[in-house]
């Protein structure tokens, strides 16, 4: 009897521990990594992210930081992501990578990964590439050139040329001053493109959307066509910076700061 009630206690025992096992293995994981690089004011930066929003902060200094946030569901999602980084002087690419999937089911596993950089003010934000995200620029004045599938996008006081593609989501643009930019380029397929120019600007607008109003406050006119879609052509001032909009489904407003 005793050697029955040991083994039954010995079985629960196993039961107990493999529990807690699975329990550990399934809890959620967070994970913060900050990092420090001397940087030079126009050096280059480029970020690719699956999951998770991107925000640069500018500041008056002589680096860049980075805090990243790391969220999975489980041990076993947070072991397949790693963020690659290279870095010099001038130039720091930054890379989420996931692990291959194969032979494992990952439909109810979750993850994501936050950055926020700190730069210098006229750093180049040339490459920046997200899928499922916002991108958040806060006063940051160099160039800009960026990919979106799923998310949006706000900036204020660029003063560089910009190129800019979004599948899904809004982008909202303010540019304090065009005296740096040669041209500005954004794309749309679904979503809404603000665009905010000094009212002083000089600039060239050539804009058309498939389906979607155009509207702006330089007095262009805008014509609708007949059966779908609107264009705006024009220049402000002496039309130095060109300025190319197109849109598939959403509007188009080019606005006055």
């Amino acid at each position: 009897m005793k050697t029955t009630n040991n083994l039954k206690k010995a079985g629960l025992l196993s039961i107990a521990v493999m529990g807690l096992s699975i329990g550990s293995a399934s809890a959620e994981v967070n994970e913060t990594i900050e990092k420090t690089w001397d940087f030079d004011s126009d050096g280059r930066i480029q970020v690719e992210n699956v999951n998770g929003d991107v925000t640069f902060r500018s500041c008056d200094c002589a680096e860049v930081s980075m805090t990243a946030h790391i969220y999975a569901s489980s041990q076993e999602m947070r072991d397949r992501i790693s963020i690659d980084i290279s870095d010099s002087s001038s130039s720091l690419r930054v890379k989420t990578k996931y692990k291959n999937n194969r032979g494992s089911s990952w439909n109810h596993e979750r993850s994501e990964v936050t950055y926020t950089f700190t730069v210098p003010n006229s750093v180049r934000l040339d490459g920046i590439e997200l899928v499922n995200g916002n991108l958040n620029i806060e006063g940051v004045t160099g160039q800009l050139d960026a990919d979106l599938v799923n998310g949006e996008l706000k900036s204020d006081g660029l003063t560089a040329s910009t190129k800019v593609s979004m599948v899904n989501g809004d982008m909202e643009l303010k540019f304090s001053e065009l005296s740096d930019a040669r041209s500005i380029n954004l794309n749309s397929v679904n979503g809404n493109i603000y665009l905010y120019l000094p009212s002083s600007a000089n600039a060239s607008i050539d804009a058309e959307t498939v389906s979607g109003r155009i509207s702006n406050d330089f007095g262009i006119e805008v014509i609708k066509h007949k059966y779908v879609g609107s264009e705006m052509r024009g220049s402000i001032g002496n039309g130095d910076v060109q300025i190319d909009l197109e849109n598939v489904n959403g509007k188009i407003a080019v606005r006055s700061l």
